[in-house]
Parts: C-alpha cells; structure tokens; sequence
C-alpha cells in the first residue's frame, strides 16, 4: 500500500508549480511568518503575487483535521497582513488548496466565507502523483446562497362549517403545491368561539406561502393548466408572482365550503379577533425542518417577518449588520406607501445605527394609510360621541403609527424613543365633502381602490387636502440612578418638504382628533353617507 505523500511535501512541490493553480502566480515566499501584537501569529503556507501584483495567501489542507482549522487560518492570516504589515484590504486575495477528499470538510465554511467576505477566496482541488507533485488543479464552484426562506405576503383562507374536512384539505393542499414546486407552507387552524350565529363558517384553515425556489423548477401552469396565472408582461407589478400562480394552481383543485383571499393585514385582525382560537400551526417543507417556535409563524403571517406592506413588529442589534440591515430594509418596506414616514423614520433609524456604541432597537409600525377606511369603521355611529377621548380609542386600531425604542447595552448613553402619528397643520378647510370629492366621487370610488389595493396613493393626494401629514416626536432621556431615566429632549421630526418654518406659520401642528372635533358634523355627514351606500350598519 502506497504511503500518501506528507503536506509539507506536496507544499514545497506546489511552490515550485504555482502556474499550476493559474497563469502568473509567482512565489514570494514559503512559511511566511507573521508575527502579532496580540500575541498569536502563524505561518502562510505560500504567499505569492499574482499578475495584477496582488498578494496571495495559499493555504494548503491534506488532512481532514487540518481542513476544519482553514477558516480560521485564512481570516487571521489576511487580517495579520493588513494590521501587522499595512498591506491594503483590496490587495489580498486567499486561496485554499486541497485534495478532493478534504473538500468535504472545506466546502460549507469557505461558501459561507466567499459569498461576504471582502477578500477574493477562491479554492481548488489539487491533483498530485505519488511523490506528491501538483499534476492538475481544478478550481471548486463554492455553494450558491441559499434562498432564505421566508413567508410571502400570499395568503389565503379555507373555510368549513365543521372541522373534519382540514386535514384533508391540508393534505390535498400540500401534494397540490407540490406539483408546482412550492413546498413550504404554514397552516393555520382557526375556530371561531364567539357568540352563535354570527358566522356561517366557524373552522378555517388559513394558508401561507413560503418563498418558491426556482431553482429546484418552474411550473408549467402555463401551458398545461386553465387557472388563471399572471401574465408576463405584468409580473413586474407582483411582489410574489411565482408564489401567486402557485396559489392559483391550489385553489383551481382544491375546495372548501367557501374560501377567501387573504393578507398578512387580514391575518392580523383574525387574530387580535377575541372570537377567534387558534388550534394549531401545521408545517411542510423548510418550516417543518427548522428550529421554529408557533409565535415565529404568528408574527410572520402578520407580516412582520415576511412579505407585509401593512404591519411590521421585530427588534435588532445595530451592531450586528447584517441583521440590522435587513430589520432597516423590511422597515422600509412596510413604509413603502408613506412617504412622509420613509423620510422621518428611515433617518432617525440611520442616526441611532451610526452610534458608536451598541444599542438594541425594537421597532412597530401599522402603516394602512386608509384614512376614509379608518373614518367608516372606526369613528363612532353618535355625533355625540365625537369627543377627543372617545376618538382618541376608537382611532387607536385603524390609523398609522410608529413606535420605536433604542435602548443602549451600555447604561451610561442616553436613551432614545420616537413616536409617529398623524398631525393637522391646523389650517382651515372650507367645505370638507367637496375636498373630499376631489379623490373619491363616492363611496364605490373609495371600495373599488380599496379593492384594487391602491388606496394609498389617494389617501396620498386626500391627506394634502386637508392639511394632514405623517411626522414624528422623538425624545432623548439620560440614564439616572436605580436604572430611571430622565427627558433631556423632546422635538418633532418633520418630512424634509414641510420647514420648520413653515410649521410655525402654519399654527403649529395638531392631533387627528382636533381635526375631526373641528370639522365633527361634516365629518359625521361623509362618513354616515359612505356607510349608507356601502351597506354598513353600526350596533
């Protein structure tokens, strides 16, 4: 039995061979010794330059033991260069050389490295005689980024009036969306406990779709099926068009006693709903194989995880960039319709995530932007009920807020909190309904852009009309003793189109409710309108 030749052989051939690994490598040195300050140092196996007069750090692994140890080599190694020898970020390139075997151990940690890593990694697997010289060298495709798996904002709602068709139904779902290659699902089993005879339907099984993987196939819907999918020249406009067809493809096969479309902002209200229990949370796919807890799906349908223009609830670290970044980026997503909000919330967010010290930030956002939606439902049926706290409650589910808190690591930095609302500037407007009419003729006008999910952008020019804008209070408290906290500043962040200045001309700023205490009997006449033409009825 041929005994295989030990890695420092192989290292002292591969040095005299470097054009094996590519053309105009050339050797520098072998065992580069670097030294270390902090008091560990070690030794490159090879460092070389390359064409472009690169440094190149070689390391070379012949053992499985030693493969397990290269991720933490290679990083010392190109931060050892850059803090002992001053050498520029954008000058050092890694590469890890091993023989086929020892891939198996290398091939995970050096993807997760390659794919964020400043550093040009590369790797290859080295083909060598029995005397250990390098014959050939074949450079290693690193694992692509797996797709981070995430619910959508596709979602939908089987309803039963027993229980006993759910678990069909789930099964029949789930081998369905199989067929088109959606295998990540959550399901979850809702029971209506409120008084009788109020719902028709008191089971439901509530659908969420998980991220498709296109990599693993496309469905063929296309051509093969007669359900509706979206047309390609409009695919642009949809969020999830992939996972739309697929819930298209389930819903042409499978069948309730009725069923509804749905969104994270419906699941929200079903489940903030006392008359409705959850019973259980069923998986498929990646969200059965994963640590997850019942209350990640829960926030997740509600959207403040997943797909959600509507509501968003999560905490990060602003130390921990790549979490932060991606917390910074759903914010802003959910605010996607208020541009106001984007501007105020997105700086404030910007300010305390460029703080030097560590701070955790927990951060709600409900961002309907409907404020006719809020009028209809939530103001009360009795002009005599038209008083600022009675409104005040009433408002509290129905309009947009913001909420946010920093709170440092470190107890010796301030503390800082902001609070978003919907302000008057206190101008007057004459003759409310005609201004209102200016976005909406009526109240269909209003139902069908509701229906058409574009609402927001009237509420955008309804807002303007009557002096309403999105802004908000942030304030700056100091730490006291026994863990108190003292107010040292308080002011108002404004969207970058409306001046200080022009506040103070403008009377100030003043809340929703002063707004509608003002203007309560041509607010009440709109609102009793638009609930008479829409067929809503009070208690």
């Amino acid at each position: 039995m041929t005994t295989a030749p030990h890695e420092n052989r192989i290292r002292t051939f591969l040095a005299q061979r470097l054009h094996v690994l590519e053309p105009g490598l050339r050797l520098v040195d072998e065992e580069y010794i670097l030294t270390n300050s902090q008091g560990t140092g070690g030794r490159i196996d090879i460092l070389a330059r390359d064409q472009h007069r690169m440094w190149v750090v070689i390391e070379l692994k012949r053992a499985n033991q030693t493969a397990r140890e290269a991720t933490q080599e290679i990083a010392k190694y190109a931060e050892l260069l850059r803090r002992e020898k001053r050498l520029p970020a954008d000058r050092i390139r890694v590469i890890v050389v091993a023989l086929e075997q020892q891939w198996k151990e290398l091939l995970a940690p050096l993807s997760n490295i390659a794919r964020d890593w400043h550093h040009d990694l590369r790797g290859y697997i080295l083909q060598i005689d029995d005397d250990g010289v390098p014959l050939d060298a074949q450079r290693v495709d690193f694992l692509p980024e797996p797709l981070d798996q995430k619910l959508t904002s596709v979602h939908f709602i089987y309803l039963f009036r027993h229980p006993d068709g759910r678990d069909r139904c789930w099964e029949q779902v789930v081998r369905c969306a199989a067929e088109v290659y959606e295998v990540d699902l959550v399901g979850v089993d809702l029971d209506y406990c409120g008084p009788s005879g109020i719902v028709m339907y008191p089971h439901a099984l509530y659908l969420g779709f998980g991220r498709l993987d296109t990599t693993k196939g496309l469905s063929n819907c296309r051509e093969e099926c007669s359900h509706e999918v979206v047309d390609e020249t409009e695919r642009d406009q949809y969020e999830h068009p992939d996972e739309y067809d697929a819930l298209c493809h389930v819903t042409s096969s499978v069948f309730a006693d009725t069923s509804e479309s749905a969104s994270p902002g419906v699941f929200s209200k079903l489940v903030g709903d006392p008359g409705w229990e959850i019973k259980q949370i069923r998986t498929s796919g990646a969200f059965t194989l994963g640590p997850y807890e019942n209350d990640d799906f829960i926030k997740a349908l509600r959207g403040n995880d997943g797909g959600a223009r509507l509501l968003f609830n999560s905490s990060a670290s602003t130390k921990i960039a790549s979490n932060w970044n991606e917390f910074r980026q759903a914010a802003m997503e959910c605010l996607e319709t208020n541009e106001d909000w984007v501007d105020v919330v997105g700086g404030w967010l910007d300010i305390v995530g460029d703080l030097s010290v560590e701070y955790d930030v927990r951060l709600h956002i409900y961002n309907p932007c409907d404020l006719m939606g809020a009028f209809i439902y939530a103001l009360p049926y009795n002009i005599g009920e038209y008083r600022a706290e009675i409104l005040a409650e009433s408002l509290s589910e129905h309009v947009p807020v913001v909420s946010a808190v920093a709170q440092p690591r470190d107890d010796d930095h301030p503390y800082f909190e902001l609070r978003g609302m919907l302000q008057w500037n206190g101008i007057g407007v004459p003759d409310l309904q005609s201004r209102v009419a200016q976005v909406y003729d009526n109240a269909m006008s209003w139902h069908v852009a509701r229906l058409a999910g574009m609402y927001w952008q009237a509420d955008r020019e309804l807002l303007q009309l009557l002096g309403l804008r999105y802004v908000a209070d942030v304030s700056v408290s100091t730490p006291q003793t026994q863990g108190s906290f003292e107010e040292r500043m308080r002011t108002t962040l404004l969207p970058k189109d409306l001046k200080p200045g022009a506040v103070e001309n403008l009377r100030g700023l003043f809340s929703l409710t002063d707004f509608i205490e003002r203007y309560r009997e041509e607010v009440f006449l709109l609102v009793q309108e638009y609930r008479q033409d829409l067929h809503i009825i009070g208690s």
